[in-house]
């Protein structure tokens, strides 16, 4: 989820800039919350935020699902009837 780049941009010599694993020690340390999207705007755990952002946003159209689901009806079909359903799911 994160490059090796973003990572390593995490880290600096300012004392204010936590790099990505103190800021999940941080995160984890604070009390459950449970409004989860006013905790995030208001967050300055920059980093976790960006992860938070990308991992947690909604689709906002189904396009990547039915493509997964069209691939998937290609793999499995009568044209291809060495593939049993046993290969299939292993």
């Amino acid at each position: 989820l994160f490059s090796y780049d973003d990572v390593y941009r995490g880290y600096s010599n300012d004392p204010m800039v936590l790099n990505p694993v103190t800021e999940l020690e941080a995160y984890l340390n604070d009390p459950i919350r449970f409004n989860f999207s006013e905790y995030w705007c208001r967050s300055e755990l920059n980093q976790l935020k960006k992860l938070v952002v990308r991992v947690g946003s909604v689709q906002a159209s189904s396009a990547p699902v039915e493509r997964i689901f069209s691939c998937a009806g290609l793999i499995l079909s009568s044209r291809r009837t060495r593939l049993t359903e046993q290969l299939f799911k292993d």
